[in-house]
């Protein structure tokens, strides 16, 4: 079990450790234990006492030497750490003038840079507060191509005065070195001051920049190298919302094209518009006439299709089953009912009948008579037509006007 030593609590016990270790040839000193000079004059110096209980295998001077070399590393580090960090130098070189409380500094950054880059000339001048400035405009500086110039307010400085600055941007068009000149910067006091006001002038010196060029040593620029390859930029990834709007236009386009070919499909299988009874039956009677039956000699058919045409009209127009119906059969349901079939009941017999004698009694008809049955049956159709018409739409007379109002 390692002992520690105990630190004196009362000036009795200082006093009295203090003469135990006079006693064996060592001095107070503060709070740390010294040497005591020797007793008999010989000059040397007792070594200090292991205050360490010893141990087996361990010796006295061990525990000391590393105690002193850890306190020794840890004074370095804080001597180290206390030490004033030296600022790092300015990339650029500058010229200063002073004169009296005044002082101008003019500095260009960066002093090394590529043809076709931009260095920055700064004109600074610290005054006092009585003091009036001014500063170089972009004229001076001759033979420089000044893109931009920027003055911003004066400001005043923490240990007093103020300080007057602008600033220039210079482009670069030619290699080599380029000067700039001496830039003059005047002051006078203010109408304020005690002394009268008088116009001075204080300058810097000349700065170098140094402008690169971009041609190597076997580069020539009466006789350029010819281009080798095109730099493309790298290409821009898409974000995550722009793949997002991609997705969402390319399922929208999807969900288009299928409605749109449902849609076809169904229009596809959806029947045609019904066709009026009357334009049917028409364009049936002009088929049979161009059909030319009769100059073949097939007039018993041409009057078979004539006769079928007018009944099928019949039943689509107005409900009679009149292709089921024998001749008589058919006249006689007419007949029964006058006003469902709104035409002569002895016209439609005459030409059922003259049909019926080609048909069924073998009667050779002329081509006279063919393009006569053919014309009454139009004949029955348009007035059939008309007459439906005007029964679902009765016309409106005086006495339907006077009501209607």
């Amino acid at each position: 079990m390692n002992r520690c030593r105990r630190e004196p609590n009362s000036a009795a016990e200082r006093r009295e450790n203090k003469a135990h270790g006079a006693s064996r040839g060592y001095a107070w000193a503060g709070t740390g234990i010294l040497p005591a000079p020797d007793a008999a004059g010989t000059g040397e110096t007792p070594a200090p006492p292991n205050l360490l209980p010893s141990s087996p295998g361990l010796s006295r001077s061990g525990p000391v030497r590393s105690s002193l070399s850890a306190v020794s590393a840890l004074a370095l580090l804080i001597f180290a750490a206390c030490r004033d960090a030296t600022p790092p130098a300015l990339p650029g070189v500058s010229d200063t003038a002073e004169r009296g409380p005044l002082k101008l500094v003019v500095r260009a950054e960066p002093t090394e840079l590529w043809v076709g880059d931009s260095f920055t000339v700064t004109v600074e001048m610290k005054t006092p507060e009585e003091f009036e400035v001014e500063l170089p405009g972009s004229a001076e500086l001759s033979g420089l191509t000044v893109r931009e110039m920027q003055t911003p307010d004066p400001r005043p400085l923490p240990e007093g005065g103020k300080l007057w600055r602008r600033t220039f941007r210079v482009d670069t068009f030619v290699s080599g070195t380029l000067e700039i000149p001496p830039l003059v910067v005047k002051y006078r006091r203010n109408a304020a001051a005690s002394q009268p006001a008088e116009s001075n002038e204080i300058a810097a010196g000349t700065l170098k920049v140094e402008v690169r060029s971009a041609l190597t040593t076997q580069d020539s620029v009466q006789a350029p190298r010819d281009i080798t390859a095109t730099l493309l930029p790298p290409p821009r990834r898409w974000t995550w919302w722009e793949w997002s709007l991609l997705g969402g236009a390319l399922l929208a386009a999807v969900a288009a094209a299928l409605l749109l070919v449902r849609w076809l499909r169904l229009r596809a299988l959806r029947p045609p518009p019904p066709i009026l009874p009357e334009v049917w039956a028409m364009r049936c009677l002009k088929e049979l006439e161009a059909a030319g039956l009769v100059e073949r000699g097939e007039a018993r058919d041409y009057y078979y299709r004539l006769t079928e045409i007018v009944r099928a009209y019949v039943e689509r127009k107005f409900a009679l089953a009149a292709p089921e119906k024998t001749t008589e059969e058919f006249l006689t349901l007419i007949s029964r009912d006058r006003g469902r079939l709104p035409y002569e009941a002895d016209k439609l017999r005459a030409f059922l009948e003259a049909c019926d004698m080609v048909k069924y009694a073998a009667l050779q008809p002329r081509r006279e008579d063919a393009d006569a049955a053919l014309q009454t049956a139009r004949a029955f159709v348009n007035a059939t037509a008309a007459a439906a018409e005007r029964q679902v739409q009765p016309p409106i007379g005086p006495a339907a006007r006077g009501a209607a109002a």
